[in-house]
């Protein structure tokens, strides 16, 4: 076909497509009006009478070859369309069983422009093709009349922009998905295919999260070089078709890196990529969703520098500035995942540096900090320790001492040990490892220093969750410590012994340090004091993480009371005692007299020169309190106030930010503000994932568990289960698979199921959830009695009353041992024994304990959170189960509490519509 002809089909082919785009009443007067030269008019007749054939073309009628017979295939509906092809669903017979396909169908507008051509390519193309995210070839055929037809496997699918949107993905969790299509495309390109037509519409994905590449229709064999610029198929797509396309030039894989940048720009923006003026490079994809009340303004944080740098260089004009190959794009992406530097820019040192910085801002914050004051301990709470015994050292001795700390550190930020081989960018581990290996070889002849160095690097491997290695520097620092006999080195280093202990949850090993310390602090006359303080906060958190919540309540306040009776004090000083103490009585539940403790700190003198950072865990923590006694105007008043100090205080990006959001989040989810929780916390989650890449991070995983709640509660399962099992995820990774945190993960997610009726998952999970709280926090902690609640909810749901009656009251027992007084956990215990001794026909008992639980409730203030309009609806289909002449008053409230608090567009509230229309 010569130059002349193709470019006739071509014009023709555009006018079609337009055609096609146009309402149908509009079609006529637009053809009508078109100016074209009569080869282009000629051809354009006969795709528009290929289109009116319905044996041909498939066309207007939707099912018009509905019960045609292709080869060993029967036809029965129409699945989709384009202007050069059909695809229908169809069936055969194979052995015993019916096999489903979807087939597809040449027109006879393709084949008048030689696509019968094409379509055997395309035959051949998936022959080659064997990969689970590309559909294959079943079978392929020419009918008696010319018909040419592809079988292909039935993909039940979405396509990729849409599944993303209806799931609200996150940039992480749309990149993990996109490197299926990567991965796809590669496996393609190594078989001498390419696809040149990359879209949303051409990637399908099922509802396990399985993506699959469809339509090779104008794919092409890169080992052959006849027509290689002569497809007159649907040759590309706007938007998507590379710039060399638009010229006619001879395809090659950097079509497919192109296609690929404009398919992950679609997915992350909304939008196909945008040059700023014809023949100049693409606008920063993070430009188009800055303003925040763009659609897809939460991808914003994650696309800013890396993100764009990656999808400006695959969206490159030129294909040789472009990725060299689809893997080389997936690598980045996954360096990206990782939290590495990319290189689509070429890591320069300060770059290197500040992608560390950014994976370990509070590390690299805490370390850059010693190194610039000089003061050489291992962050707040260590440099306490530093600083004392500091002040009782000789100046020059402090000033050689600090002056080796400083010079260390910065000659380890330079990262140019020769004797560390390094591929690539350095991560965190990276740094960490050579500094190890330099004091191998260093401070040989400083014991001192030498132990300083090793505790230093020890607890910042604690801080970035690399245990064993921490394991290993401090177990070295303490042993040379106690060689030295220097007291104030031997305190820091079992101070940061016991930090790692608590960290990789030997709590066992953590107290005997703690204690170790509060001696050596007691033999130097340093109780109380803001180290004691700290420490005493420490300890308390270990002690509650056992179960042991009356120990650390009574140690808590012994230790408070000797400093209260402490003369000559500064009044700072106190803060952190209060603090332990809130925490503990927290933990207990007893949150009038916690909350009473932190605005008393709050309200020291001096209190302004804490860290701001200490004063908002405060302000939160309060919050958090208000929140507990169902005042929730003054818990989202505070949480607000927190917010906007942080935004005065730190950049928008700042780590602190991202933690109060998330809280904030918490806040509006017990208001029943669904949209406006999931919002906030996805937010937080952004900015988290901004400064750790990786994704791998304790407070992340915390927001992923808070996102998932907030989504559950607005009955929004299949996001809720998505965010549930990142949260799973992350959790495992980060603590390991035997932890509390991991306990409520996997409880959580056994909770979703429960709900959605996948009750033999459910059980499983939560089975697991209950026996791995035993095992780690003893059989009388309060978390045991929450995990007991959950597996009798599931019991009520497996009509298993006895069973759940019997967990209700275990874990009633736990409670009362333990003097866990919650109101919103007692009340959900009541519930669940309520709901239970009625299906036992203890109707009266249940109504009983209904009435006193509910008075108990609004006593507490909970009458006005997320949990009332549960515990309202739990009540009145009891009433409405057992006692129907008695359930209209019960039905009547449970109608005005969904209504006050879920409002009229929830499901719930539906439901009790609904339950209140059948009784009348």
């Amino acid at each position: 076909m010569d130059a002349e002809t193709l470019a006739h089909w071509r014009a023709a082919d555009s006018l079609f497509d337009h055609w096609l785009d146009l309402p149908e009443d509009q079609r006529d007067a637009w053809l009508a009006a078109q100016a074209m030269d009569a080869p282009v008019r000629r051809r354009l007749d006969r795709l528009l009478a290929a289109h009116h054939n319905p044996r041909i073309a498939a066309a207007a009628a939707g099912d018009a070859l509905a019960g045609t017979r292709l080869g060993q295939w029967q036809l029965e509906a129409e699945l989709g369309r384009g202007g050069m092809a059909v695809v229908y669903r169809g069936w055969r017979e194979q052995g015993m069983a019916r096999q489903q396909a979807a087939i597809k169908i040449l027109t006879l507008g393709a084949l008048g422009a030689g696509g019968q051509e094409r379509f055997r390519r395309e035959a051949a193309i998936l022959a080659r093709l064997n990969h689970p995210n590309v559909t294959a070839l079943v079978d392929s055929g020419v009918a008696d009349d010319g018909t040419c037809w592809l079988a292909m496997p039935l993909v039940e699918g979405e396509r990729i922009d849409r599944w993303c949107d209806t799931h609200s993905l996150d940039a992480r969790a749309i990149v993990r998905l996109y490197l299926q299509v990567c991965g796809a495309v590669a496996y393609a390109h190594s078989n001498l295919v390419i696809h040149r037509d990359l879209k949303p519409s051409n990637v399908l994905v099922d509802h396990n999260g399985h993506v699959r590449l469809l339509d090779f229709g104008i794919g092409q064999f890169a080992d052959s070089e006849d027509e290689r610029t002569q497809t007159l198929w649907r040759a590309l797509t706007p938007g998507y078709a590379a710039p060399e396309q638009l010229l006619g030039a001879p395809p090659s894989t950097a079509v497919d890196v192109y296609g690929l940048g404009a398919l992950l720009h679609r997915l992350l923006t909304g939008r196909t990529p945008q040059p700023v003026t014809e023949g100049s490079e693409t606008t920063r994809p993070s430009l188009l969703v800055r303003d925040a009340g763009d659609a897809y303004h939460r991808h914003y944080v994650p696309l800013r520098n890396d993100l764009d740098r990656v999808l400006l260089k695959a969206l490159a004009e030129e294909p040789g500035r472009r990725y060299p190959t689809a893997e080389a794009l997936a690598d980045d992406l996954r360096r990206w995942l990782d939290g590495r530097p990319v290189l689509a820019q070429k890591p320069r040192p300060g770059y290197r540096l500040r992608k560390f910085v950014a994976r370990n801002r509070l590390g690299v914050a805490a370390t850059l900090l010693l190194a610039a004051t000089l003061a050489g301990g291992i962050g707040a709470t260590l440099w306490q320790a530093a600083k004392a015994r500091q002040e009782a050292e000789v100046a020059r001795t402090q000033e050689l001492r600090a002056t080796a700390v400083r010079d260390f550190m910065v000659q380890l930020f330079e990262a140019n040990d020769p004797n560390i081989a390094i591929d690539g960018p350095l991560t965190a581990r990276d740094l960490l490892d050579q500094g190890a290996h330099r004091i191998g070889e260093e401070f040989r002849e400083t014991p001192a220093l030498r132990a300083e160095m090793l505790v230093l690097l020890g607890d910042l491997y604690r801080r970035i969750n690399e245990l064993d290695a921490a394991k290993r520097l401090l177990d070295q620092g303490k042993t040379l410590a106690e060689r030295t006999g220097d007291a104030g080195l031997i305190l820091e280093a079992r101070l940061a012994k016991g930090l790692l202990d608590a960290s990789a949850q030997r709590e066992a090993q953590a107290l005997a340090e703690f204690d170790a310390v509060e001696r050596l602090l007691e033999s130097s006359g340093r109780i109380p004091g803001q180290l004691h303080g700290q420490l005493v906060m420490h300890r308390s958190q270990a002690l509650a993480r056992i179960g042991k919540v009356a120990e650390a309540v009574e140690r808590a306040e012994t230790a408070l009371a000797r400093a209260r009776a402490s003369s000559g004090l500064a009044p700072t000083t106190l803060f952190p005692y209060l603090r332990a103490l809130s925490g503990a009585l927290d933990s207990q539940g007893q949150q009038q007299r916690a909350e009473a403790l932190l605005s008393e700190a709050l309200a020291l003198r001096g209190v302004e020169t804490l860290s701001p950072s200490v004063r908002l865990e405060v302000y939160n923590g309060l919050a958090n309190f208000a929140l507990a006694r169902g005042e929730l105007e003054a818990a989202l008043e505070k949480s607000s106030a927190a917010l906007e100090l942080a935004g005065r205080l730190y950049l928008p990006d700042n780590p602190t930010r991202a933690t109060l959001l998330d809280f904030h989040g918490i806040v509006l989810t017990h208001m029943a503000r669904f949209d406006d929780a999931v919002e906030a916390i996805r937010e937080s989650i952004a900015l988290q994932e901004a400064t750790n890449p990786a994704g791998r991070t304790a407070s992340i995983a915390a927001a992923y568990n808070n996102l998932a709640l907030a989504l559950d509660n607005a009955e929004r399962d299949g996001e809720a289960e998505i965010a549930m099992l990142r949260a799973r995820e992350i959790a495992g990774q980060v603590f390991g698979v035997q932890d509390p945190r991991y306990a409520i993960a996997t409880a959580n997610l056994g909770n979703l199921y429960r709900q959605s009726g996948r009750l033999a998952e459910s059980e499983a999970l939560l089975d697991e959830a209950l026996q791995m709280r035993r095992a780690l926090l003893g059989a009388d902690h309060p978390f045991v009695g929450h995990g007991l609640i959950q597996v009798a909810r599931l019991r009520l749901r497996q009509a298993r009353a006895a069973e759940a009656l019997e967990l209700a009251q275990q874990a009633r027992a736990i409670y009362t041992r333990t003097q866990y007084k919650d109101p919103r956990r007692l009340a959900s215990t009541e519930e669940v024994r309520a709901i239970a001794m009625a299906a036992l026909g203890r109707v009266g008992e249940a109504v009983a304990l209904f009435d006193q639980a509910i008075a108990d409730a609004r006593a507490a203030g909970i009458d006005n959170g997320v949990e009332w309009p549960r515990v309202m609806a739990a009540r009145a289909e009891l009433f409405a189960r057992h006692l129907p002449e008695q359930a209209t008053g019960p039905v009547d409230e449970a109608v005005q509490a969904h209504r006050q608090i879920y409002g009229l567009r929830h499901p719930g509230t539906r439901r009790m519509l609904e339950l209140a229309a059948r009784l009348r």
